[in-house]
This record gives structure tokens, sequence and C-alpha cells, in this order.
């Protein structure tokens, strides 16, 4: 699996009107057979800075493709307005470490 994350600044006090956007684009994702999961989330100590994280399938081998392909561009250009910059984008892939925390397993 790719999980493919996306650092975007937006303007001072535009939070909801990027909310919006990228919620109204969520459907792109949604029926993207490539995408497994999506989430937006927002930076605690700096709030004009966004984290958009996308689970790729095993079979999107060229990330390339999914970035080039029909479900960016329309979501690019919804979203360009409300960004200032994109501050920085990597693909990683998981690898076999992984476990659920102690919260997780009712651990106190």
């Amino acid at each position: 699996m790719y999980i493919e994350t996306v650092r975007i600044h937006i303007p001072p006090n535009t939070a909801e009107t990027f909310e919006a956007a990228v919620a109204d684009l969520a459907d792109l994702l949604h029926h993207n057979k490539q995408c497994l999961t999506y989430e937006l989330s927002r930076s605690v100590t700096n709030p004009d800075t966004y984290m958009l994280r996308i689970e790729w399938t095993p079979d999107s081998n060229q990330i390339g493709g999914v970035r080039d392909g029909e479900h960016l561009a329309p979501l690019l250009a919804e979203l360009m307005p409300a960004i200032l910059g994109v501050e920085e984008t990597f693909v990683t892939e998981t690898t076999d470490v992984s476990g659920e925390g102690g919260a997780l397993r009712g651990l106190s």
C-alpha cells in the first residue's frame, strides 16, 4: 500500500472555506478505485497548516499515474484558490512493522 501525504499551507482565517472545498472534493477520492482511505487533519500548533493523507491500493504501483490521472486535476483546480502553498508532498509504502497501541487493547 502507498500512503501519499501532502502538507498544505492556507491563508489565515480561511479554514472553513478550505475544509468545505476539500469536503466537496472528497467525492473524487470516494469513487477512485485506487483510493483506500483519506483524511484531512489540521495542525494544532499552526492552524493554517493541514495534512492530506491518502492511502492507495498496492496496485497503484505507478503513483504518478494516480497523481497525473483524471482525479487529481479537478481536485487541484478546485483547491488552488484556497491554498497558499503545498509545502511538502511525499509518498511512502507500508512495511511489516505495525500494531495496536495500548489504548486500543484496553490497557490502563
